[in-house]
């Protein structure tokens, strides 16, 4: 099974708020993600260590496209 996890600034309270929505959906594809707290400002998906979806701005991916990301990116087999 993929490691997920979920890098995020520890003090920016709009994305701590979201952390848990993303979480909720990745559980929902059957994954138990890892919360890391990262560098200011970062809130960044990783499958196996490889980013899929990242803050993009001021906007951060919904759960929706945090879930298709991460979805893809276990179905596909690494070498």
């Amino acid at each position: 099974m993929s490691q997920v996890t979920i890098k995020r600034c520890p003090d920016c309270q709009t994305i701590r708020d979201h952390t848990p929505s993303v979480v909720d959906a990745i559980k929902g594809l059957g994954m138990h993600p890892r919360v890391e707290d990262g560098v200011a400002g970062e809130f960044a998906v990783l499958v196996d260590g490889v980013p899929v979806i990242q803050r993009n701005g001021d906007t951060l991916p919904t759960p929706g496209e945090i879930e298709a990301a991460v979805e893809n990116a276990a179905a596909t087999p690494t070498t």
